[in-house]
């Protein structure tokens, strides 16, 4: 069985050689071990047009070629490209391009073609496929179902636990279900300054008359979305790993200055799983969040780049983190954050904050960070840790090492901005603190669960320079 990106790299591929022949949706299916059904369903899925729709107009489109540059008359063109009769090929020939074959010999007009479609190293996530963002409207809908509080930490593992319980035990006691094959996953901030959402598997409801007791509800505003969609072999591939990449692909968005939308402040999150197409082959996502326009936003008051710098007193601690040695060159800072995202990604800072019974939040004031830790020297390569920090004399796994601080205090220097362009100002940040008379040796960025893993309206985040003094 094909995976995904290889399956429609071949379906596209096999298309564009069978311009010629007798290429259709059913000859593509059998080739590719799949019901037509499927196939028509996958396609429309990933492109958002019929796979019928685009072979016409990609047969259309090549011929073009021979009816500028050969003397075929009309039924032979018709014929090489397959289509029995002439007149259905002038009829999708002026349908598709608003003229005949015949006036575009005679007038010789520029017109505008279908090209082929391509996958790009965007699109793939391992075997799997990801598209977006669309920007969409969604009108209102209201969905019942049961809300969970989940730590940011723990959201990519106890959410399938949660949706998989609410399928086993709830969704027969919903009423006026729109599609009761559609579950759609909403996810919101908590109103209050918490480290949990709220997140909450439901069914769309024709109206919310009838609430079952026990039963939470919600109703989606009319609104202006983000869209992505992932297509998958298996459930499997809807796992931690694919999660995290495609909210970096959602990153990378927000931080290309070219779009012109900014995700709402509020992270409503929307996901929409279609079991009926859960067949065994193939698992499909879609992913919402609510955007505004730039144009609609307040211009924010934070200047970018360094914008406050200020001195914190800190309790005697115990950094536990992996240890890294890199060569100090220019692209030292991105193989550092790709290295944190790894550790994110593997849960290891969760093993960390297991080792003690004291809640991590409450040691210090920005204690619910994760840190690289440096420290200055002028070799060629610069060592480096990526952990937290615990309270003094907790104990260190055999696998992580450990560095003792006592009791100190920090001069802190706070950089705002896109998420790539931050992660660079550990100069600046040491000449501005240079220049208020401020020596440092060892340093560490920290990066704060609400003010640097989540941005804001602006697509923007807060990223701390900590040095001890």
């Amino acid at each position: 069985m094909y995976k995904p990106f290889d399956l429609f790299d071949n379906v596209l591929n096999e298309i564009e050689k069978g311009l010629k022949e007798d290429i259709d949706t059913a000859v593509l299916a059998k080739n590719f071990s799949l019901s037509s059904v499927h196939l028509r369903r996958l396609f429309k899925f990933a492109f958002g047009r019929t796979i019928g729709s685009y072979i016409r107009s990609r047969k259309l489109a090549a011929s073009i070629e021979d009816l500028l540059n050969t003397d075929l008359n009309i039924l032979d063109i018709a014929l090489e490209y397959g289509l029995e009769h002439e007149q259905s090929y002038i009829r999708a020939f002026k349908c598709e391009f608003g003229l005949t074959p015949g006036e575009l010999r005679k007038t010789g007009r520029i017109l505008k073609i279908t090209p082929p479609l391509r996958l790009f190293d965007s699109n793939r996530l391992g075997d799997c496929l990801i598209f977006g963002p669309d920007i969409v409207m969604i009108p209102e809908f209201h969905v019942i179902g049961k809300q969970s509080q989940v730590t940011f930490r723990d959201a990519l593992t106890l959410v399938s636990q949660i949706i998989d319980q609410f399928i086993d035990n709830d969704v027969m006691y919903i009423p006026n279900v729109v599609n009761p094959n559609v579950g759609i996953n909403i996810c919101r901030k908590a109103d209050n300054d918490v480290d949990y959402s709220l997140f909450m598997p439901s069914l769309q409801v024709k109206s919310l008359d009838t609430i079952p007791k026990g039963f939470d509800h919600y109703t989606f505003p009319s609104s202006l979305c983000a869209r992505f969609h992932f297509i998958g072999a298996n459930d499997s591939d809807l796992n931690m790993a694919t999660a995290d990449d495609m909210f970096k692909a959602i990153d990378d968005f927000m931080d290309d200055d070219n779009q012109q939308y900014f995700l709402e402040r509020k992270r409503l999150n929307i996901g929409i799983f279609d079991s009926s197409f859960n067949n065994g082959n193939n698992r499909l996502w879609e992913w919402f969040a609510p955007v505004i326009k730039k144009s609609e936003v307040e211009i924010s008051k934070t200047p970018l780049g360094i914008f406050q710098t200020y001195k914190q007193e800190i309790p005697a601690l115990r950094f536990i983190g992996r240890k890294y040695t890199e060569p100090y060159n220019d692209s030292f800072y991105k193989k550092a954050l790709n290295n944190f995202d790894d550790l994110h990604l593997n849960r290891l800072f969760d093993m960390i904050e297991k080792l003690s019974d004291k809640d991590p939040k409450t040691i210090y004031k920005g204690s619910d960070s994760y840190s690289i830790l440096m420290k200055s020297n002028s070799s060629e390569n610069n060592e480096y840790w990526i952990g937290m920090f615990m309270p003094k004399g907790t104990g260190v796994p055999a696998e992580y090492e450990m560095i003792d601080f006592p009791k100190s205090t920090l001069a802190v220097c706070s950089v705002y901005g896109k998420r790539g362009s931050i992660i660079n100002y550990d100069v600046d940040c040491r000449k501005k603190l240079s220049d208020e008379g401020i020596g440092k040796r060892w340093f560490f960025q920290r990066f704060n669960w609400r003010t640097f893993f989540e941005e804001d309206y602006h697509g923007n985040r807060i990223l701390e320079y900590c040095y001890f003094i």
